[in-house]
């Protein structure tokens, strides 16, 4: 079991499960990297915020991923209660579902949230290994996925995973999943029927290690936050790799240090880099443009809404943040 665990890095409890809990001061801590500074700095101004420690409607214990649907309906990864909530446009609670548990509609630490072009729900339930689909207002559709290591070989166990941790849906309604323990993304038509997978350990271009956020820009492209190899790797709508942007950040491989994107209206891409407590923007050339430090411990998951504002979960505040972005 124990030469199990440092080949394939199978656990010998079950996934999700808790021997204990270790704290070390951040400042103390070599995962945690100090905020690389910009020089100017210009902020990130919150213009509301939602959500507190709990576990009642409304509130959150580890949010991850955020999502909005077409029609304004914020979609929150409520990890750690093992939920997916759903709010209006402001902010106001609206739905939930979960629970912690194996059945249709109960989670194990979901994590990535995404919805389809028809307003369809997308889940990453991670400790289950399992994709869920839900209707816009969180009623069980369907679920697919289970657990498998694949290897170094990105098509071996098709449409198992390994905790998946994010998921993007492109203009066709295919379901792109990234299988963060298996190092590759696959990819799902609206039914969960596997359609193909890319990726696999390494770090040549379009090898990954540890993917995690995923999210389609206005040309099509996937751009994917290769988080181990500490680099964005973008897709053509081919799923060609055509550039690989190196990050100044992601330094650590804890479970806390899993970053999440976001294409803003102007193109650019924003990403956060959860245990440095900062968020980032690449301009839409892929260049690093400009650097933030904010009012959040934990940036975990990334979404804009309709009038080009940033939401922002913070992990370890147990809220969401609306924030404007300079030139916003």
């Amino acid at each position: 079991r124990l030469w199990r665990y440092f080949l394939y890095r199978e656990t010998l409890n079950p996934l999700g499960s808790e021997d204990g809990i270790f704290y070390v001061a951040r400042d103390a801590s070599p995962a945690s990297a100090p905020p690389v500074q910009d020089a100017r700095q210009p902020g990130l101004t919150v213009l509301a915020a939602f959500g507190r420690a709990g576990s009642n409607p409304g509130e959150f214990r580890g949010p991850r991923g955020i999502a909005v649907g077409p029609d304004g309906s914020i979609y929150v990864a409520d990890s750690l209660n093992h939920r997916i909530q759903k709010f209006d446009a402001s902010g106001r609670f609206l739905a939930q579902v979960g629970g912690q548990g194996t059945g249709p509609g109960q989670f194990q630490e979901p994590w990535g949230v995404a919805v389809g072009p028809d307003g369809s729900v997308y889940v990453a339930d991670t400790w289950n290994h399992r994709v869920q689909k839900f209707d816009p207002n969180l009623r069980f559709i369907s679920a697919w996925g289970s657990f498998a290591t694949a290897g170094p070989d990105p098509q071996a166990e098709a449409g198992r995973f390994y905790g998946p941790r994010d998921i993007a849906v492109d203009g066709s309604g295919r379901v792109f999943v990234a299988d963060t323990g298996n190092k590759r993304v696959q990819v799902f038509s609206p039914e969960g029927q596997f359609l193909l997978a890319f990726g696999g350990p390494g770090t040549g271009p379009g090898q990954l290690n540890e993917p995690v956020g995923l999210k389609f820009d206005r040309t099509g492209r996937l751009w994917v936050a290769d988080t181990w190899n500490r680099r964005v790797q973008v897709f053509d709508a081919d799923l060609r790799p055509v550039a690989q942007i190196p990050v100044s950040g992601w330094a650590g491989t804890g479970v806390q240090n899993k970053p999440y994107l976001a294409v803003g209206p102007d193109g650019s891409v924003w990403a956060t880099d959860p245990e440095a407590g900062r968020v980032f923007r690449l301009g839409a050339d892929g260049r690093l443009a400009e650097t933030f430090a904010g009012p959040f411990s934990l940036p975990v998951g990334l979404a804009f809404d309709a009038g080009g504002q940033l939401l922002l979960t913070d992990g370890s505040g147990h809220r969401v943040l609306r924030l404007s972005v300079p030139g916003g």
